[in-house]
């Protein structure tokens, strides 16, 4: 009898899952988002226009190119002119330069590759134009949250206490500027720039608007681990690889402040403890959710599997933000059961020609990415998340 009871139960279940899962998924995007994405609009703290590409006021243009861009030119650099203090802040390309009296700086660099007629030219020809389109709506979403990460982690410079903490969180803002800049005028150049999604939008926000350290999970423990994921995807596409690779190593830096910070004892341990923080942290997810289907057709059109990317991305962030103390109202390992539960049970109810056996959509493996790629995740996120011994 009991077992009858279950399988009721489980039948029951699953009907109303493969029935209920599209007439849910249209009230949301035909109705509730685009509520919820007017009222975003209408009360946004950040001021990003998620259409324009751009923060309200208008570009200014000057102002870009005679403070941000001269800084970097300028800036000054301690390992070429004070090697003796031991600090490491030069990149190859300027200390190279330095020995031939003509130093550049790295953004200065990376845009006249981003902008060239040789990436236009290597892009387009190794992908259709379907492909470029859905390469733009992904490394899109990545750009319009490097606006967000520079805007956050300027708030978040004076929330983290102690030297240290400072230097790199401000060093951070920097970086996120560059990204920025430098991601917009690569997608502008490709012609694959596209507006960000209202569901992108609306995760985008509620970090904007969170608490100091709900803002600090949200932004370096998730938004960064994703931003690692796109990287080292495209590390070595053409047109992409100029670029993308450098921009990982500095999220992989982003990604492991937390997990620094908290081991120095900077993160208050009712950050940790707090059941109340933790159902922020979760909420703070929600929004997210819907990102990994609408995005789904893009990952496909370039023939990654969606469920797998989006599986492994959250297999990193949750298991680097509970080693960073940002705990949540359930364990990484139960949370990621429920991920598996959830890919394989849309597979099988809206393409079981997809569906052979039950797959772990969040298992990383040791041959991921490129070999310098994986040393740096290895390094970041630890060998459990890769399924390896210590």
């Amino acid at each position: 009898m009991l077992d009858q009871v279950k399988g009721l139960r489980q039948k029951a279940a699953w009907k109303l899952f493969s029935e209920g899962t599209p007439f849910l998924s249209h009230a949301y995007y035909r109705q509730l988002e685009p509520i919820l994405f007017r009222r975003a609009l209408k009360n946004s703290t950040s001021g990003y226009d998620p259409i324009g590409y751009s923060f309200h006021g208008g570009e200014f243009e000057k102002l870009t190119a005679n403070n941000y861009e001269k800084a970097l030119r300028n800036i000054w650099k301690a390992e070429i002119q004070a090697p003796y203090l031991g600090i490491r802040d030069a990149s190859k390309l300027e200390k190279a330069g330095a020995e031939v009296n003509d130093e550049h700086r790295e953004t200065v660099e990376l845009m006249s590759v981003a902008t060239s007629d040789m990436v236009r030219k290597e892009f387009e020809d190794a992908f259709s134009p379907e492909q470029r389109q859905a390469i733009g709506h992904i490394l899109s979403l990545i750009g319009h949250g490097e606006a967000y990460a520079m805007f956050t982690s300027s708030k978040l410079v004076s929330v983290v206490q102690g030297t240290g903490a400072r230097l790199g969180m401000a060093m951070q803002v920097m970086e996120e500027a560059k990204h920025f800049v430098v991601l917009r005028e690569m997608l502008r150049t490709l012609g694959i720039d596209q507006p960000l999604k209202p569901c992108a939008y609306l995760l985008f926000e509620r970090i904007a608007n969170a608490d100091p350290y709900t803002m600090l999970f949200g932004m370096n423990t998730v938004l960064e681990s994703f931003a690692t994921s796109v990287f080292a995807q495209f590390a070595d596409y053409p047109g992409l690889r100029h670029i993308v690779h450098v921009f990982h190593m500095d999220e992989a830096r982003h990604v492991g402040f937390p997990k620094t910070y908290a081991q120095n004892g900077g993160l208050p341990g009712w950050v940790t403890t707090s059941r109340k923080a933790q159902r922020k942290r979760l909420q703070l997810l929600l929004p997210a959710i819907p990102l990994i289907f609408e995005y789904k057709p893009y990952f496909e059109a370039i023939g990654l599997d969606n469920f797998s990317f989006w599986g492994k991305f959250l297999a990193k962030s949750v298991r680097v933000a509970d080693d960073a103390g940002f705990e949540m109202p359930f364990t990484p390992e139960e949370f990621l059961s429920q991920i598996n539960l959830l890919f394989n049970s849309y597979v099988t109810a809206f393409e079981p020609e997809k569906f052979d056996e039950y797959r772990d959509y969040t298992k990383l493996h040791r041959n991921e990415y490129r070999e310098d790629i994986m040393a740096r995740e290895l390094q970041v996120f630890g060998p459990k998340v890769f399924g390896v011994a210590n």
